[in-house]
């Protein structure tokens, strides 16, 4: 007999506490397909549009919205009601506002407002970096994609694990890279103090038994550490994103 597999359906109750439902209103709630983010990690589309926008009153209104093809995440229209949204996605409403998930102190994911020119471009982190056959290098990213740079295209290939690329919209081409290095600006995305920005100020390697360690300062001067798998590098003298509503 062969495996079940995942179940097709959620309830409330069980949903992350960032979506933007009510938790005892009805029993079930929209679960994301499977994609690029985990369920825990993400949200659905149905769900940033009609509860955390308020562009639409129900299902149906939603599905009428998507159905148009003038919604766009990551400058690729999708139609599915619940494509799964997650950290640095930028949903771009042809006839409306843009915003991008970002992590927000005290709340979780949320969609942030941007200007159409900032939609013109995504972050994403690295967080693995391999060989392929051909000696071309592969880069795995925080958001599923894999970018193979070839020995013989004169590419950047100095990409290390933390660093961020900068990927266009709509033609998903690298433009630069922000190092993970002390000086720059990053962003928690996990743990205690998600949403919390600031410049790293030290790096602390990790050892068998802690994992490697950063230290930022926020702009009030307040210093904090956290786990360098919590942090996501957004620039280098200041983010080169909108981090706030």
């Amino acid at each position: 007999m062969g495996s079940k597999g995942g179940l097709g359906h959620l309830k409330r109750l069980a949903s992350p506490s960032f979506w933007p439902v009510h938790r005892k209103e009805s029993t079930w709630v929209p679960k994301p397909d499977p994609g690029a983010h985990g369920t825990l990690h993400c949200l659905p589309l149905e769900l940033a549009i009609r509860d955390e926008l308020g562009l639409a009153r129900n299902r149906r209104e939603v599905g009428s919205i998507l159905a148009g093809g003038k919604v766009r995440v990551d400058g690729r229209p999708r139609r599915a009601r619940n494509y799964p949204l997650g950290l640095m996605d930028v949903v771009d409403f042809v006839d409306a506002n843009a915003y991008r998930v970002l992590p927000v102190e005290g709340k979780g994911l949320s969609l942030v407002k941007i200007t159409k020119e900032e939609a013109k471009f995504k972050l994403c982190k690295v967080l693995r970096k391999g060989v392929a056959p051909g000696g071309r290098t592969h880069y795995g990213t925080h958001d599923g994609r894999t970018i193979t740079i070839a020995p013989t295209e004169g590419a950047t290939t100095d990409y290390s694990t933390n660093d961020t690329l900068r990927i266009s919209i709509p033609t998903q081409r690298v433009m630069n890279q922000i190092k993970f290095e002390k000086g720059n600006f990053a962003v928690v995305i996990a743990g205690r103090n998600l949403g919390r920005s600031g410049k790293s100020l030290e790096l602390q390697a990790g050892t068998a038994t802690r994992p490697a360690m950063v230290t930022l300062e926020d702009a009030t001067g307040n210093k904090f550490d956290t786990m360098v798998d919590y942090t996501f590098v957004v620039g280098t003298d200041k983010p080169a994103i909108k981090l706030e509503a």
